[in-house]
């Protein structure tokens, strides 16, 4: 069986940036990118690893993040998706019909558009499960907003 050839740079970034762009997680590490997107088998190689790594410090919407303990694959330095900006996910949507729900990750703090800040307990089709969030702590009931609202399509990201 053959290894994937890392030395190929630009199919190496095409290959890399069409298994990111489909991919629903916002954190990744090398391994996860050299079994699941390359298709690659063993242990990769440094010089394998350093060719992804470039790719990746490539790619405008994915930044490094520090190390990351993976379940699979240990402690592994890893890169985080760039958070979309309103108007980035309000084209997304648009443009492929795409559920917010996807948009909006689980344990995230999220701004309403009526200035509150929610975090996302759950995100499903049909409901994300928010709670809002006072001076660092969450107060009130659960709050279920559906994922296509245009209230939910107005969330902003947190940091």
């Amino acid at each position: 069986m053959p290894r994937f050839d890392t030395s190929d740079f630009s199919a190496l970034c095409e290959t890399m940036k069409r298994y990111l762009d489909a991919f629903a997680g916002d954190t990744i590490c090398t391994l996860q990118i050299w079994y699941e997107a390359l298709g690659g088998y063993g242990v990769p190689t440094p010089a394998d690893i350093k060719e992804m790594e470039k790719a990746l410090s490539g790619f405008t919407d994915w930044k490094p993040a520090g190390e990351t303990r993976y379940e699979k694959f240990g402690k592994q330095p890893s890169y985080k998706r760039a958070p979309l900006d309103l108007s980035q996910r309000e084209k997304c949507f648009a443009q492929n019909g795409m559920m917010v729900h996807h948009l909006l990750k689980p344990n995230g703090m999220y701004r309403g558009p009526d200035g509150k800040v929610l975090k996302i307990a759950l995100s499903e089709v049909y409901n994300l499960r928010c709670f809002e969030i006072v001076d660092g702590n969450m107060t009130g009931p659960m709050i279920k907003i559906h994922p296509t609202s245009d209230y939910a399509k107005q969330m902003a990201e947190v940091f």
